[in-house]
């Protein structure tokens, strides 16, 4: 009866269906599995046919991974290549409390980040390419050092960053979590394609992940605004308290910077684009699960440090 309530209170005419049920089962209501999990699904096959359409068809002979790359070139320079206001807002930010902290990034880069100044970053062109090429092809195509790139430059300024140290250093595999082909492929995708890897959560994940998942994708777009309202607010009053403080911590541990362009970008997401997104966390607390169960605990306190509040609720830190 509860959900009878529910959809004649917010279904409205044109409404798709699907996506209301996943609202409903976001909200807490016993939508039934198979109905959920079809439109998780749906929302991977939607965001299959938008990467199938910019690489164009999957070639039955030639080079796969020269059509990848060429794809993903293609792609980001006919569509992707403007940064965006989000990317402009935080980019300011970043420089402005890269001014304060200076003096205590240098000592900070001294002891845990030493080859801070010599690292080459990508630029926000080449983390759209790499992000395209691993979307299609699999995060398999990006090297440890590729990643460390990546995570530089998503932080300005030349800032000392302990998670690109140690995918620099680190010997072991950072991708060992997302190493194995996924179980559920699309046709019109090669093997180890990101999107397969969310086709397979979509269909195999607990509901109850999926659900923990949904609302945390909710609460991103509040969480950024939030985090980028409070630095702003004490840069403009020259008065570093917390909010600088914690947008400091953000730059040398960057864990959530991957999210928080496209949570203030999109603070009112579409079902689609938050069931995508919701399925990108479930894949990520799944990976760093795995790597908590063998850790010590150093490693799970330093998680419950570094890991967002949207994420930190789906993650086993003990």
């Amino acid at each position: 009866m509860d959900l009878v309530v529910w959809l004649a209170r917010h279904r409205r005419p044109g409404t798709d269906r699907a996506y209301v049920a996943l609202r409903a089962f976001g909200a807490g209501l016993p939508v039934p599995e198979d109905t959920v999990r079809a439109a998780f699904v749906r929302a991977t096959q939607e965001a299959a046919n938008e990467l199938h359409r910019g690489f164009g068809p999957l070639p039955e002979h030639g080079d796969l991974q020269e059509w990848v790359y060429d794809g993903a070139d293609t792609l980001v320079g006919s569509r992707m290549h403007r940064l965006g206001a989000a990317e402009r807002r935080i980019r300011t930010i970043d420089q402005q409390v890269g001014a304060f902290m200076r003096p205590a990034a240098a000592e900070f880069a001294a002891q845990y980040d030493p080859g801070a100044a010599q690292a080459e970053a990508l630029d926000s062109t080449d983390r759209k390419f790499h992000s395209a090429v691993a979307a299609m092809a699999g995060p398999g195509e990006l090297t440890p050092d590729t990643l460390a790139r990546y995570a530089r430059g998503l932080v300005g300024g030349g800032m000392p960053q302990w998670s690109a140290h140690l995918l620099e250093t680190d010997p072991g595999d950072p991708l060992v979590a997302v190493a194995v082909t996924p179980v559920h492929q699309f046709p019109e995708l090669p093997a180890n394609s990101a999107v397969n890897h969310l086709y397979s959560v979509a269909r195999d994940a607990p509901l109850d992940g999926l659900r923990a998942a949904w609302t945390a994708v909710g609460q991103m777009p509040g969480w950024a605004e939030e985090i980028c309202a409070a630095a702003e607010s004490e840069l403009a009053a020259e008065q570093p308290d917390t909010g600088i403080a914690r947008w400091a911590f953000g730059m040398v541990f960057p864990v959530d910077r991957v999210f928080l362009a496209d949570a203030l970008a999109e603070p009112s997401p579409t079902p689609g684009q938050q069931a995508v997104t919701a399925l990108t966390l479930q894949l990520m607390a799944d990976a760093i699960n795995t790597t908590l169960r063998i850790t010590d605990n150093d490693g799970r306190e330093a998680m419950r440090l570094l890991a967002p509040p949207f994420l930190a609720g789906m993650l086993e830190m003990g």
